[in-house]
């Protein structure tokens, strides 16, 4: 017979787990968050409200600058008028960082509004007869209003592609300004 016990009788020692580190950098990020993170949401809300100011005056010609005049002819090419949709929602992001509010995010309507200012720029092309000298100087829908409206237009024709990305712009007005429910109690 062998001098071996058993093996079933035999025991094994767990490892210790390692310890947790005390000083891990999500640790700190969170305490620094608590500690600073309204200072820095006032402080990046301000930033982006007067960002979008300074663009607004740029994209108007009222002022200009190294950093302000090339943003600013490139939101108007690509963007046309719709740019002051995106100096808008610059500006109301910076107040939404600066607003004491918890409310609640509704992810649906914000894409709904962004899908909405997208369609605006099609619209304005459409309004002005999708003309892509117009689009390169900055007008209407710019380059990015004319791109859709060209495309709608060769797949569904220039009627039924207007119709239809007027319907798609109604619905997605109604569904982020949510007006749904109203509609729905009339």
């Amino acid at each position: 017979m062998s001098d071996s016990p058993h093996p079933r009788n035999r025991q094994y020692q767990q490892a210790e787990p390692p310890p947790i580190a005390q000083n891990d950098w999500l640790e700190r990020l969170a305490r620094f968050y608590m500690q600073f993170g309204r200072f820095l949401r006032d402080v990046f809300g301000v930033l982006f409200v007067a960002f979008a100011f300074i663009l607004l005056l740029g994209v108007w010609k009222f002022t200009d600058g190294v950093l302000v005049t090339p943003i600013a002819m490139l939101l108007k090419l690509w963007f046309g008028w719709g740019s002051l949709l995106v100096i808008f929602a610059l500006g109301y992001f910076g107040y939404s960082l600066v607003r004491r509010s918890n409310a609640e995010i509704r992810w649906g309507q914000i894409i709904s509004l962004e899908l909405a200012s997208l369609l605006t720029l099609g619209l304005l092309a459409v309004f002005w007869g999708n003309d892509i000298t117009r689009a390169e100087s900055g007008w209407d829908g710019g380059r990015l209003g004319w791109g859709l409206v060209t495309l709608v237009w060769r797949t569904m024709g220039e009627i039924g592609g207007t119709l239809v990305l007027f319907l798609l712009w109604l619905f997605t007005v109604i569904t982020g300004f949510g007006l749904w429910t109203k509609i729905e109690a009339w």
